[in-house]
C-alpha cells in the first residue's frame, strides 16, 4: 500500500510539473513575442514593453539633445552672439559671474591703455624688473630696446610678460595698473580688477561675463587690438617672427580676435571671437579655469550650435 502511494505521489509530482513548465514557457512567449502588431498580448507584456520603449526614447533624446553645461569642462564659460549695435543673445552660460583669476587676458587691458597713452613709435628699454619677469619660450631679453608697438605685438601674440611689464614702466606700473582699473571701471566692470600689466597675479580677476563685455568694447573702440591677436604666425618689427599662443588659429574659421592665458592659479583660460558670415555677428565665447581651454573651447563652439562656415 506504501508503495503504491509513492508511485502514484511521484506520478502527481511529475505531473504538476510538466504542467507548470508548460505554463511558465507559454507567459514567456506572450511577454517576447507581439501579437497583432503590438508590444506584448497581455497586460504584463504591455508593462514590459513599455519599459523598453521608455528606455529606447531616453537614449535616442540623450544622444541628440544640444551640449549641456556639464560638458563643458572649466570653473566657468560664456558664448554671447553679439552684432555690437544693441542686438545681444546668450546663448551658453556655465557660473559666468564667478569671479576668477584671468591670467594673460589681464593683457587685454593693458592694451587699451597702451594705446590710449602712448605714442607707439616711442621706443623703451627692457630694464631688470621687466626682465625678471617670468619668459616665454620667445621673449625680449634684458637691454633691448625697440617701439612700444612691437613690444605691443609680442604682448598680444605670445603673452610676452616682459614686453607687458615693459609697457607699463614708461608711466611707471603704479600708475599704469590704476589706469587699468580707472578704465575697467568707465566700461562697467563691477568685478574686475587688476593689480599687475601681466596677469601672472592670482588677484587680478574678473568674470567670464565681464570678460566677455570687454571683448565687444574693444571690437568696437580698438580694432587694433583684435587684428594683431588674430594672426598665427607674426612678424614682430626689431624683434622677428613668433607663432600665436593660441593652438585654435588655423583650425578654426573666420577668427576675428584671440587671447590665451594661464597659471597654475588660473588654470587655462581662453577668449576667442569668431564671425558668423550667416548675418556678419560676433560669437564671443571665454572660458575660464580649464585643464585643457583649447578642447573645452572647441566644445563650447560646438554646444552653441551656431555653424561658423
Amino acid at each position: 500500500m506504501n508503495l503504491k502511494r509513492a508511485i502514484g505521489g511521484f506520478l502527481l509530482s511529475f505531473v504538476f510539473l510538466v504542467v507548470f513548465m508548460y505554463m511558465f514557457s507559454g507567459i514567456r512567449w506572450v511577454l517576447v513575442h507581439p501579437l497583432n502588431g503590438q508590444d506584448g498580448g497581455v497586460a504584463l507584456g504591455d508593462i514590459s514593453g513599455g519599459l523598453q520603449n521608455v528606455s529606447a526614447q531616453d537614449m535616442t533624446q540623450d544622444n541628440i539633445k544640444p551640449a549641456d553645461e556639464t560638458e563643458v569642462v572649466a570653473e566657468s564659460a560664456i558664448s554671447v552672439e553679439s552684432n555690437l549695435s544693441g542686438s545681444r543673445k546668450v546663448i551658453f552660460n556655465k557660473f559666468s559671474d564667478k569671479k576668477l583669476p584671468i591670467a594673460s587676458l589681464t593683457k587685454l587691458m593693458t592694451a587699451i591703455i597702451v594705446l590710449d597713452n602712448y605714442n607707439l613709435s616711442d621706443t623703451i628699454t627692457v630694464s631688470e624688473v621687466a626682465d625678471a619677469q617670468d619668459p616665454m619660450k620667445e621673449d625680449v631679453e634684458l637691454g633691448d630696446s625697440m617701439p612700444v608697438e612691437s613690444f605691443l605685438d609680442l604682448m598680444l601674440v605670445r603673452s610676452s610678460n616682459k614686453s607687458a611689464y615693459a609697457l607699463s614702466e614708461l608711466i611707471g606700473e603704479k600708475e599704469f595698473v590704476a589706469l587699468m582699473n580707472q578704465k575697467s571701471e568707465e566700461i562697467g566692470l563691477k568685478n574686475t580688477f587688476f593689480v599687475d600689466p601681466t596677469g601672472l597675479s592670482s588677484e587680478n580677476i574678473s568674470t567670464a561675463r565681464e570678460l566677455e563685455m570687454l571683448a565687444e568694447y574693444i571690437l568696437k573702440n580698438y580694432p587694433k587690438i583684435a587684428d594683431i591677436s588674430k594672426v598665427k604666425e607674426f612678424y614682430v618689427p626689431y624683434f622677428g617672427s613668433v607663432e600665436n599662443t593660441d593652438e585654435l588659429l588655423g583650425q578654426l574659421p573666420n577668427v576675428v580676435f584671440s587671447k590665451t592665458g594661464f597659471t597654475i592659479e588660473a588654470n587655462g583660460c581662453l577668449l576667442l571671437v569668431l564671425n558668423n558670415p550667416e548675418n556678419s555677428d560676433y560669437l564671443i565665447n571665454i572660458i575660464l579655469g580649464a585643464d585643457d581651454r583649447f578642447l573645452e573651447m572647441q566644445k563650447l563652439i560646438s554646444c552653441t550650435g551656431v555653424i561658423c562656415k
